[in-house]
């Protein structure tokens, strides 16, 4: 076994961890989002429907992520996260490997849970670890770094997806294993998913366990038995409600997004996949590394003037300055235009979701860290993950016409956007408060010398 670069309290260690949970961050997200770029070829080989298609992108995703990620969190939080996230990387890339192979839906079905069951680990154990290798009042920055990986490879799903399809269908017939006539899109899934598995070998020989820090007693009560998680939750109901209520919400429109703009960028405005792919995915990494890289110094610059709640003032915030270009981006009368009310759209949407991620880092105990992120991302993806997408293929095949889904989209964005904006601003009162509470904890912890 190589030598691991150092102990957990190396500054250039921890930020070495970082980098390598970004770089696991990117692949996972390049394996969960090429799908929306390989809609339209999938849809003709497999000769399924625009709604089948939703349920891929979104109920197959989504429905095994949350089933997988409430068991997973939990073990995150008793567990040995490295050794723990590292299979689960090997797994999802496995799977996505799998995918390529697929022959009908319901094969295909069976290859995003199978993404899905290993990438419910991704944020969980990295929001985790992270958040003891840094103190908690210097936790966004390398957050919103991590959370760069989540628009980085998102952007490089979306590019590579279309130059990859248009350099296989260039190719003409490929043979692959004794298989002749490969379809491209199956190419790319495998060009995609095998080098995760590289990258798992890396995670688990290079990254330590790092040791876990707790606030004092109430810290370790509050994960020391599932009557401990309970009590916690209920105590604090009305702060998670709202929150997470937010992030369920605006779920709705995320992964509408991101399971059809790809798809409506082609249909409406008759891009090339490699066009659409090149013009849709940098918008989505240039203005998803913008929002994410913001977080860091507008959390900043809002608690030096006393804004404690500084976090859901923010996700408030993007919420009313997205909401017009969202709606009104997929009606514009030119792809440039379309796109360009998608980077506001995008940075956003980017600001929104690493701020999310700071949130529950802040207010959540360390022994619940990994449990709550994931029922952060349960509530995302249980409803608005699940049913996003299929809402706007439901929209598409019934009401406006495949040909239309631009209105879909609009719709969605104008129904979910709003509402959202209003939970985030419920949330502030509890926030405000938990914050107070954890600061006195402190305080106390300090002055006790424990």
């Amino acid at each position: 076994m190589s030598r691991r670069p150092d102990d957990g309290n190396h500054v250039v260690y921890r930020w070495y961890v970082v980098t390598v949970l970004m770089v696991v961050s990117v692949l996972g997200y390049i394996d969960r989002l090429v799908l929306g770029f390989l809609v339209d070829p999938i849809k003709a080989d497999l000769m399924l429907s625009d709604t089948q298609m939703g349920v891929l992108t979104g109920v197959a995703f989504a429905l095994f992520y949350v089933i997988m990620g409430l068991p997973l969190g939990r073990w995150i939080d008793t567990g040995r996260r490295t050794g723990i996230l590292s299979l689960c990387v090997a797994l999802w890339s496995a799977m996505t490997v799998a995918c390529g192979a697929a022959v009908n839906f319901l094969t295909l079905f069976v290859g995003r849970m199978g993404v899905a069951s290993g990438e419910a680990a991704l944020n969980p154990a990295a929001v985790s670890i992270i958040s003891d290798l840094f103190p908690r009042d210097r936790s966004a920055l390398p957050i919103s770094i991590f959370s760069l990986g989540i628009y980085i490879g998102g952007g490089l799903a979306l590019i590579l997806g279309g130059q990859l399809i248009d350099l296989f269908n260039q190719m003409g017939a490929v043979t692959l294993a004794g298989f002749s006539d490969v379809s491209a899109w199956r190419l790319v899934f495998f060009a995609v998913g095998l080098p995760g598995i590289l990258v798992a070998v890396l995670l688990f020989v290079t990254v330590r366990e790092p040791r876990r820090h707790l606030l004092g007693e109430a810290d370790t009560a509050a994960g020391a038995s599932m009557a401990g998680v309970f009590a916690y939750l209920k105590d604090q109901r009305s702060l998670y409600l709202w929150l997470f209520g937010g992030t369920l919400t605006f779920g709705f429109y995320l992964y509408a997004v991101i399971g059809w703009y790809p798809a409506m960028l082609m249909r409406t405005y008759g891009l090339e996949p490699g066009d659409a792919a090149l013009g849709y995915g940098l918008v989505y990494l240039v203005f998803g590394v913008a929002g994410a890289l913001s977080v860091g110094p507008l959390t900043g610059m809002l608690k030096a003037r006393g804004v404690d709640e500084a976090a859901v003032v923010l996700c408030f915030a993007a919420m009313l300055v997205m909401l017009l270009p969202a709606a009104l981006g997929p009606l514009a009368p030119s792809a440039w235009l379309c796109l360009a009310c998608f980077a506001l759209t995008k940075y956003c949407w980017a600001l929104t979701i690493t701020t999310a991620f700071v949130a529950i880092a802040e207010v959540t105990p360390n022994t619940l860290r990994g449990l709550m992120t994931s029922v952060f991302m349960a509530a995302m993806n249980v409803t608005g993950g699940a049913l996003g997408a299929v809402f706007v293929g439901v929209l598409s095949d019934n009401v406006f016409g495949p040909e239309q889904i631009r209105y879909a989209l609009s719709l969605n964005a104008a129904l979910f956007v709003p509402l959202a904006a209003v939970l985030f601003f419920v949330a502030r009162k509890p926030y405000r408060r938990r914050m107070a509470e954890l600061g006195a904890e402190s305080d106390q912890y300090r002055e006790t010398g424990r």
